[in-house]
Order: C-alpha cells, then structure tokens, then sequence
C-alpha cells in the first residue's frame, strides 16, 4: 500500500497484480469502511460487467499477449480471467452497498485514444516481442519483477507507451479531482500504472 495526501485527504494506492487468483482475498482485505470513497483502474462500463452475476459464464479469447503474460505468470500461482483482483472490488462493494468510482476513461474515450496512439508499426512491433519475450524471459524473482519487466518491454511500443501515459494521467485527476469532497480514498490501480499515477499526482499537487 502507498500512502499519500492531497487536500486534506488521504489517498492509499493499493497496487494489483492482474490475474493471480492469490490477488482476490488480498484485495478484498483492503476494502473497509475506513474509506469515504474505493475507486478502482475500470472504466464505468467495465465496473457494470464486473458486477454481473454471469461474468464467469462469458467466453473470453485471450490475445497472443495475453496468453503469453499468462504463461509467465503462472509461474507464481493459478491465474483466472476476469481479473480477480478487480472482481474483489466490485464483490466487497457489492456486500457492503457501494459502488466503486471508475479511474479509467469510459469506453468510448479508450477506444479514441487507442487508435490515436497505437498504428500499424507498434501492431507489427508486437510479433518480434513477443517472439523474444519467449526466447528469453524475463526476471522471475517475484511477480512483481515480472509484471514490472513486462510493462518495459511493452512500453518500447511507442503507441502503447503513449496509452499508457495517458491513462496514468487521466486516473491522476479522477483521483484529484475525488480529492475535492472526499476525506480519505482506496485506489485499486494495476501495478505497472502506479508510479506513473503517482508521479502524474505530484504534478497536479505542485500547480
């Protein structure tokens, strides 16, 4: 957990490794009525399907990287789709009648700036990655590491660096912004977005 404050409230950022099934039970710990406010990396429409009873019934086909993220996860435990981690949010919201605020941008706004940022080159780029992400691993001390070395090697895709910057921002002043009538906040946020958000905060808190 990482602890900060911006006018006069408390924000605690608890970073998630997406797909470990260990994730879950941690991430629901953490969701308490210590906070005013759990806000989560989903984006409005993903917090709806997140709460759908039938979510395990949905047939999900993953992509070439994600099959190959999984693989190198799995060294560190079973791994589950959807993202256990976010369904501990949306399940221990729902126990306790709340609903948690989307960091992400909506849908529309995503697929906007995805294909603002990510072109054919980055698509291209993707093969040979992965390719050598087969051939030579990755630092497989911790999942941490891992999920940490993957987000580089994904950022060398100029598109999906640009994305991701974006993001990072965009969940920055939802955050700022929940800061403006809230006391105290849970940020549910990706681990390879945390430092970016952070930083981006400390940007925002400086002006």
């Amino acid at each position: 957990m990482i602890h900060t404050e911006m006018n006069g409230c408390r924000i605690d950022i608890l970073p998630i490794i997406k797909g470990l099934v260990s994730e879950y039970d941690r991430v629901k710990g953490h969701i308490t009525d210590d906070y005013d406010c759990i806000a989560v990396s989903l984006s409005i429409e993903d917090i709806e399907i997140y709460g759908n009873p039938a979510l395990k019934d949905l047939e999900y086909d993953p992509s070439d990287f994600d099959s190959v993220y999984a693989h190198f996860l799995g060294k560190f435990g079973e791994i589950d789709v959807p993202v256990p981690a976010y369904r501990a949010v949306t399940d221990a919201c729902k126990e306790k009648g709340l609903v948690p605020f989307p960091l992400e941008m909506c849908d529309e706004d995503f697929t906007k700036a995805y294909c603002n940022c990510v072109k054919i080159g980055d698509m291209l780029k993707e093969k040979r990655l992965l390719k050598k992400a087969m051939k030579h691993g990755f630092d497989m001390a911790s999942p941490e590491t891992f999920v940490k070395e993957w987000d580089t090697m994904m950022s060398a895709m100029k598109g999906h660096n640009a994305l991701a910057l974006l993001r990072e921002e965009h969940m920055a002043k939802e955050i700022a912004d929940l800061t403006k009538y809230k006391r105290s906040i849970l940020a549910v946020i990706e681990l390879e977005r945390v430092d970016g958000v952070i930083q981006e905060l400390g940007e925002i808190n400086a002006l």
